[in-house]
């Protein structure tokens, strides 16, 4: 009997064992499926995640092609503004007067003389038509890298053009705005700055073009004043000059400094300072064109 017991007692324990080892085996294969399973899952989940975050190369190409074909035709359609565009500018005065008579408006029986030399200057001795030809010929560069047309009314000092005919010659080129180059002059040689004379509000003759050339007047005063002195405030307006009167295109008329004035006088001979004068003048004068776009 005792033999039969301790036989039944090792086969209990053997088999319970057995038992174990094989649960043992079996949970540690199901623990080992539901980590793979899980990690496989986490890792379709975050393929997912990335194919959503990162776009193919090929979208990313294509949303660079439209963003550059966008600015190009921007940029294109900015050009092409720029380029019908017009601008006259009428270097002030000329080498010899012409003392014909010629009306300040059209149908008015006042007169003025057609064309003057202008002033000279008080140190230098340089006469105005020298100093608005070589101001006018900056300007007109400066202008023409921006993009637009532009026009000048003389090339050289040696011409006869009344101011009749210089405004005209504005009208005939359609110019969106007539810049009058000039160099002012006081009896007080205390007197000076840059300013700008436009054609004043109640001025029969420049009523359809008074808008835009204050506008164009005071953008320019504005931009200049922060880089150089103003005379008084900047700006006059008046109606009795004839490059008003015949002008149908805004117009306005600069006067870079004042001959008289000796440091002016000095300074309007410099090219150093004439370049930055009309860099200036070019800003302000593509201000207001590009705000009068709009």
């Amino acid at each position: 009997m005792k033999k039969l017991t301790i036989s039944l007692i090792i086969m209990t324990l053997v088999v319970s064992s057995v038992i174990l080892i094989v649960n043992h085996q079996t949970n540690q294969g199901l623990l080992n499926n539901s980590i793979t399973n899980h990690m496989n899952s986490n890792s379709s989940i975050n393929n997912i995640v990335e194919q959503n975050k990162k776009p193919s190369k090929n979208v990313t190409k294509q949303v660079e092609k439209t963003k550059d074909k966008q600015i190009t035709s921007k940029s294109s359609n900015q050009a092409k503004k720029s380029k019908n565009i017009v601008i006259t500018i009428d270097p002030g005065h000329q080498m010899y007067a012409n003392i014909e008579q010629e009306p300040v408006a059209p149908g008015s029986s006042q007169t003025k003389y057609k064309a003057t030399v202008g002033s000279r200057g008080i140190v230098t001795r340089k006469p105005e038509y020298a100093i608005t030809l070589e101001a006018s010929k900056m300007l007109q560069k400066k202008l023409k890298k921006k993009g637009y047309q532009v026009f000048l009314t003389r090339k050289s000092n040696d011409v006869d053009l009344s101011n009749r005919d210089r405004a005209e010659l504005a009208n005939k080129h359609k110019s969106d705005l007539f810049i009058r180059v000039h160099a002012d002059g006081a009896e007080n040689s205390n007197a000076k700055g840059f300013s700008i004379i436009a054609p004043s509000k109640n001025n029969p003759y420049t009523k359809n073009v008074f808008g835009n050339s204050q506008k164009a007047s005071k953008t320019i005063v504005q931009q200049v004043g922060k880089e150089f002195p103003l005379y008084q405030n900047g700006l006059s307006y008046r109606a009795d000059l004839s490059g008003f009167n015949w002008s149908k295109v805004p117009v306005i008329l600069v006067e870079l400094g004042y001959v008289t004035n000796p440091e002016e006088d000095r300074n309007l001979s410099n090219k150093k300072y004439m370049d930055k004068l009309t860099t200036s003048i070019a800003k302000g004068v593509g201000k207001y064109l590009h705000e009068n776009q709009k």
